[in-house]
């Protein structure tokens, strides 16, 4: 790790190989690391304060912010419902609608906030977005889109769902109830993992990572970007799961998984 920078909402943790954004919460485990570098008498880049120390100043949002979800189909509404007792729900910020592209997607549901637009909404100062676009292509060419316009997404996070403190998230990851994520395991950005899924520690997980409900991914695994992995499927350990693969549901993964290939069964094979 080289340090951190000062952004808007947040900071990134900087590495050779990227950075990953980091937003305010005493929750989770990535500003804890931040706050523990602080502490030792470090200073994010471009930063006239120490968080670290005590009681200094920290970055904090001007009132909650207005968020918006991108996606207003099934998905969507499930994370609307969500979004209601996610950590930093009325703190951070506060659901004012939906982007959608089709605008009367939300008839028949008027307990739910409106759809305020398309997704080629450009973002303002005041808000920030979290992707519900079930599938892989189209969650990144939105998010891209949007992400170009400068839009900062936040990650929802159930309370139920348990982070070790060294875990490092990337921007716009959903990690649903009951699920756990082990030590030093980093999930790349616009990740999903749904509900009771087990990622071990010292994980890798890529951007664009979709996981369903049930499954595990044991220890030092590495998951490449854009892979999906289905149901009550297990990773085994050290095992590399390549870019773009699918591991269908009930597979017991034992060898590595090249990328874009499909593979299913136990043990897992190769299907296409």
């Amino acid at each position: 790790m080289i340090g951190f920078r000062l952004v808007e909402f947040g900071v990134e943790r900087l590495e050779e190989s990227g950075s990953t954004f980091i937003m305010p919460s005493d929750e989770l485990g990535a500003w804890q690391e931040f706050e523990a570098w602080c502490a030792l008498g470090n200073k994010p880049a471009g930063s006239p304060f120490n968080p670290g120390s005590n009681p200094g100043p920290r970055p904090v949002f001007s009132g909650p912010k207005s968020l918006l979800i991108v996606g207003a189909g099934g998905y969507g509404r499930e994370i609307f419902g969500m979004s209601q007792t996610a950590r930093g729900s009325g703190r951070e910020w506060v659901v004012r609608g939906f982007l959608n592209d089709i605008p009367d997607a939300l008839e028949g549901f008027a307990e739910l906030p409106p759809i305020v637009g398309g997704t080629d909404h450009a973002p303002g100062p005041e808000e920030v977005f979290i992707c519900a676009i079930g599938d892989v292509a189209g969650r990144k060419k939105v998010c891209d889109r949007l992400r170009g316009r400068g839009a900062r997404f936040v990650n929802l996070v159930q309370p139920s769902a348990s982070l070790a403190a060294s875990v490092c998230l990337g921007e716009g990851v959903i990690i649903e109830a009951f699920t756990g994520v082990g030590v030093n395991s980093r999930i790349g950005d616009f990740s999903t993992i749904l509900s009771h899924v087990s990622v071990a520690h010292d994980v890798r997980m890529g951007s664009f990572v979709q996981v369903a409900p049930f499954a595990s991914i044991l220890g030092r695994a590495v998951i490449g970007d854009e892979v999906q992995i289905g149901s009550h499927a297990v990773v085994l350990p050290d095992i590399t799961v390549g870019a773009g693969a699918t591991v269908g549901a009930g597979s017991v993964v034992i060898q590595n998984v090249p990328e874009g290939a499909t593979v299913f069964g136990v043990p897992a094979r190769q299907i296409k």
